[in-house]
Formats: C-alpha cells, sequence, structure tokens
C-alpha cells in the first residue's frame, strides 16, 4: 500500500465541474457527468457530509426536504469540500460490497477469502466487478453494474443468501450490502459515490488507476454486458422464497420483564386480583410454554399463593383454582407460545369450525324459506302492504327475522326486483303484454336520406332492460336487434289503442317530423340524439284544463311507474312519494265531490 501513496503523491486529482457553463452546449465533459448521474437515479433522502480532516470519520446527514437533481449531484459530487451518497429504489441497475480495512475479508488482511468472495458471486451471475478505493481509509467499494433493473429487494436477498451459504458474516465493519435487506417501512441504507475525495479506480491487482471520470463510465458500460442476467434472477427468486426477516426479541424481552416485574410486586392493594392472575396466565402460556388448561392453572395457584400481599388482598382465596382454571382456558385460547405458529390448530377445533360454518349456513336457508312462505301468504290473503316500509315491517313481522335480513333477500319480496322477474318471463313467453306503442329510429348514426323507422311495441326501458337502461346524454344502442319489427309501408296507418300515448306521459324522444304538401313525411330528417327529452316533466295539452292536484297527481304516478326515473330514487324518497300521492289523491276526490 505505500506503493500506492507514493502513486497518488505524484498525481494531481482532477476535478470536474459544469459551473459557469451554458446548460445548452454539450460537452464531452457534460456528457460524461450526465452519464454518470444516470447510474445513480435515485435521489430522494440522499446523504451528505462536510470534509474538513480527511483522516476523521464523516459525519452523514439525510436531506429529506427535496429530492436531488443530475446536475446537483453532479455539482456535489465534484465539490471537493463535500461527500454526496445516494439510496436504492424499488428497482436497481446495480449492487455493490463494501469491506472496510479492518474487516478480515479485506485483501491487504486475507487476499484468499477476498478472492474467494468475489467466486461465490458468480455462482448467481455476478461475474465481473467494478472495485474502487472508496475513501482515504482505503476500505473496498465492489461494485456490479447490470444491463438490466432487478428488483432491490430481491437482489439484496440474493447476495446475503449467496454469501451466507459460504458462511461469511454480514456486519457493519465486516461486509455490508447494498442495497441491504430492510424492513418493510423504511429505506435503503446509504452510500457514498464513487471517486471523490481519497477514492480511486483499482484494477485486477487492486492497484490504483486513478479517478477519471471518463474511465470509470466507459468501464461501467462495459462490465454491466458481462453479468448474467437469467442466473441473477433465478437466485434472486430463491433467494426470496427461502428468506425468513430476522426476529426482532427487543420489544418481546421488555413485555417479559413487564410481567416479571408485576407478579414479583404482587398485591398493592385491593381489586388487583383478575388482572395479577391473568397476567400470571400471559406468563405460564407464552413464555413458559404451557401447553394444556392444567399445567397453567397450576402455575396461576402456585405462584398467587406465594406472591407479595396474596392473603392480605387477594379476594379469589376460596375459590383460587376455579379462577386458576377460567383463566387458564382464556389464555390457552388467546395467547401462543412464544414462536409457535398462530395459524396452527387441532383437529378438534377444525372439526368446530365446519360444523359452526354448516349451522350457519342452515340457518341462512331457513329463514330465507320463512321469508318465502310469508310473502307468498301476504299476497294470497291480500294483506300485503303498498308501500315499501309496510311491506317491510309486515314481512319482517310474520317470518320473524329483522328489516337487515330482508334488504338483504330483496329479490324475494321487493317491487323493484319482482317486477323486473316477473317482466322478463312474461317477453319470454308472449309478446302481448305492452301498453303503448311507440315509434324510433331503428339506426341514428344512419345517412340523412334514410326514411324507414323501427316500431317497438314496448318502451325503450323495458325494450332494454333494468340494467342496460341509457343514462341522461348517452344514446340508444341498436334497437334493430332486439326483434323490434321496421314499418314499410308508410300509407298503412297503425292501430290505435285507448290507453294514453307514452309520449303524452314520458315526453317526445324527437321533435315531429314536418309534412310537405302531399302529406309525404319530409325528407333529410335532423339526425338528435335519443333519449334526449325523455326526462322532461310531464305537460299536458294546452287545451286541457287541469288542475294543479291532478298536474302534481300525473307526475308522482310518472314518476314511480316509469323504472328507469325510479331507479334514480331512494327507498325514503319512493315511501315519501307514495304517501303524498294517496293524500293528493284523497283532496282531489274530495274537490270532485264538492263540486
Amino acid at each position: 500500500m505505500s506503493l500506492q501513496k507514493d502513486r497518488i503523491a505524484s498525481e494531481s486529482d482532477r476535478e470536474f465541474t459544469t459551473k459557469g457553463l451554458d446548460p445548452k452546449v454539450l460537452t464531452t465533459t457534460e456528457l460524461t457527468a450526465q452519464t454518470f448521474a444516470s447510474f445513480f437515479p435515485y435521489t430522494w433522502k440522499f446523504i451528505y457530509a462536510k470534509v474538513t480532516d480527511p483522516t476523521i470519520k464523516a459525519e452523514w446527514k439525510t436531506e429529506t426536504r427535496y429530492p436531488l437533481t443530475g446536475r446537483r449531484l453532479y455539482d456535489h459530487w465534484a465539490d471537493s469540500a463535500t461527500i454526496i451518497g445516494v439510496r436504492f429504489d424499488s428497482q436497481t441497475e446495480y449492487a455493490m460490497l463494501d469491506i472496510d480495512k479492518g474487516s478480515p475479508y479485506h485483501p491487504s488482511n486475507n487476499y484468499q477469502q477476498f478472492k474467494s468472495i468475489l467466486q461465490a458471486l458468480e455462482d448467481i451471475g455476478l461475474v465481473r466487478p467494478l472495485i474502487v478505493q472508496s475513501s482515504h481509509s482505503e476500505g473496498l467499494h465492489i461494485y456490479y453494474p447490470l444491463w438490466q433493473g432487478v428488483a432491490s429487494f430481491g437482489i439484496a436477498c440474493a447476495i446475503k443468501a449467496c454469501l451466507k451459504k459460504h458462511s461469511y458474516e454480514i456486519a457493519a465493519g465486516v461486509i455490508e450490502t447494498f442495497p441491504n435487506t430492510k424492513k418493510y417501512d423504511s429505506e435503503y441504507n446509504g452510500h457514498r459515490l464513487p471517486l471523490q475525495t481519497g477514492s480511486y479506480i483499482l484494477d485486477n491487482d487492486l492497484q490504483i488507476i486513478g479517478r477519471d471520470l471518463n474511465q470509470f463510465v466507459e468501464t461501467w458500460l462495459t462490465i454491466q454486458e458481462q453479468q448474467d442476467i437469467d442466473l441473477l434472477k433465478q437466485a434472486i427468486n430463491e433467494a426470496k422464497a427461502n428468506y425468513e426477516p430476522p426476529k426482532d426479541n427487543r420489544k418481546l424481552i421488555k413485555w417479559r420483564e413487564d410481567l416479571e416485574k408485576q407478579i414479583q410486586e404482587g398485591w398493592t392493594g385491593k381489586g388487583q386480583s383478575n388482572q395479577l392472575l391473568y397476567t400470571m396466565g400471559k406468563y405460564a402460556r407464552i413464555f413458559l410454554g404451557c401447553e394444556d388448561i392444567e399445567a397453567i392453572a397450576r402455575y396461576i395457584s402456585k405462584t398467587a399463593r406465594i406472591t407479595t400481599g396474596f392473603q392480605k388482598f387477594c379476594g379469589e382465596i376460596k375459590r383460587l383454582e376455579q379462577k386458576a382454571e377460567d383463566i387458564a382456558k382464556w389464555c390457552l385460547k388467546n395467547h401462543f407460545a412464544w414462536g409457535s405458529k398462530k395459524n396452527e390448530s387441532t383437529e378438534e377445533e377444525n372439526q368446530l369450525s365446519k360444523t359452526s360454518k354448516s349451522q350457519k349456513a342452515a340457518r341462512q336457508t331457513e329463514r330465507i324459506e320463512r321469508i318465502r312462505m310469508s310473502v307468498d301468504e301476504l299476497n294470497k290473503t291480500g294483506e300485503m302492504p303498498t308501500t315499501i316500509r309496510g311491506m317491510a315491517q309486515e314481512i319482517a313481522k310474520k317470518a320473524k327475522v329483522s328489516v337487515q335480513t330482508l334488504y338483504d333477500v330483496k329479490e324475494l319480496w321487493h317491487p323493484e326486483f319482482t317486477e323486473t322477474r316477473s317482466e322478463t318471463s312474461n317477453e319470454a313467453s308472449t309478446n302481448n303484454s305492452s301498453q303503448f306503442d311507440l315509434a324510433i329510429a331503428t339506426n341514428l348514426e344512419q345517412p340523412e336520406n334514410q326514411t324507414e323507422s323501427s316500431v317497438t311495441k314496448e318502451p325503450p326501458y323495458k325494450a332494454l332492460g333494468l340494467l342496460e337502461t341509457p343514462l341522461r346524454g348517452q344514446e340508444l344502442p341498436k334497437i334493430a336487434e332486439l326483434d323490434f319489427s321496421v314499418s314499410t309501408n308508410q300509407s298503412k296507418e297503425p292501430q290505435k289503442s285507448n290507453q294514453p300515448m307514452w309520449i303524452e306521459m314520458h315526453g317526445r324522444l324527437k321533435p315531429l317530423k314536418s309534412e310537405n304538401s302531399t302529406g309525404a313525411i319530409a325528407q333529410n330528417p335532423k339526425n338528435i340524439a335519443a333519449n334526449a327529452d325523455c326526462f322532461k316533466a310531464y305537460e299536458p295539452s294546452k287545451s286541457e284544463q287541469v288542475s294543479p292536484f291532478r298536474s302534481r297527481i300525473g307526475y308522482i304516478k310518472t314518476l314511480l311507474n316509469t323504472l328507469v326515473l325510479r331507479r334514480g330514487k331512494s327507498v325514503s324518497e319512493i315511501v315519501r312519494l307514495e304517501a303524498e300521492l294517496e293524500m293528493l289523491e284523497e283532496m282531489e276526490s274530495l274537490l270532485t265531490g264538492n263540486e
């Protein structure tokens, strides 16, 4: 190493900076700096330290307020008074080992061990290293550039498993791996960037080459192509499948000490028996590993009798054994011995769980059958209320179930579900259930000279089905596929019906077509989106005198009888509208009788 020091003294350190340069001018140094910064893309929570004395260990700080841009990263790296370092993201394109000068694996202490570490990493696809001296302390940073990104935690697991397999110790000051196997909610460890103060590139014989940034970048790009990514990914998958996170026993030890302290202090007053006996039971179950009720109860009884203050303050002396047995049952059920798996269960517990599930399913089936029978009986006797709330209360009372249970099976009794089901079955069995005639365009996107019109015997919201009803502003789908009949003879007059027209109740889908002097329908009708006016309020004919009561009654009836409009109302709103309709009809009948 003395030769290395002499060589360092004979060479002047090169410094790189982009300060004062026009950002638009891309010199060779700038391109190299950009490439170098791209090797370390994760710049959140970067670390830095000020260099006052190279022989003193750096005092690292973490910047959490803002990320580090590529330009700032290079500027800090080129500043001889600052040391900059970065962390890892979820994906990485390199890995690194840190071997300190005092480590038993450092080449100056054991060269053969150092070489064997590099050979071991070849087994997982890390074939070519890039070795640099990390700082004036003469520690080593061994980089493994990759030509393809891999999971940071995955490669950390693979490197750790490989080193553990060959019995190498991973610890601070010995071998540190970057990225490291961290906890889920924490950041990866940070490391200093290469070629800063006291850092140099080393050759295969670990001799200093220099700290030229262009040479470092070229070597990095050359080496990354020689790594075996397929073998590395295979090692990552195996390591992640076998990874076991280290157990943090600090909380466990503190918990055990707290329980022992409570037991040792014993009773200090009245009203402490339940808590103290329970503490003894937890201690016996978790930390002593008692596996049955008798062992836990025996420990509670014996420990309680020799505990301070038992005779003076314990109120459970006469029935201590029974109390200890009750607590033991609870502890055995709700606590587990340290080191055992919580999901382990006996065959008897599994059988009880299956029996409980089957009993629950049987009770649910029985409740559904009672609801169905109650609905049938109320419909047959004519005692079914007309309002939704009344129906729910009457069915719940007769079936002996809760209203919440009824709303879980609304398809058995709720009108919106039962009517939809009955309409579907009626449409499948007959085509004579329609009440209104409606003429609509078969294809709204056809050319303007299209004169044919499609006629359906059902309103669009029924023909399309409940779940396919178009929303406001949406166009109707191609209705020609829904078995609509097409009228080709315009001279044939449609059959008239005594039922009120659908247009009078819901508004027009499109404006009336104008007629010429011969009575023929005008050509080139304007394309107007279907369903655009179907949500207009009901407007009676101007020649018809309608009272305010009757107008409101017509509006509410239209709202309640139209599924596409009724769907937008809650159950409480529907109940309120039904009550209002009933009141208005009574008032109208009274007014009509007075006239």
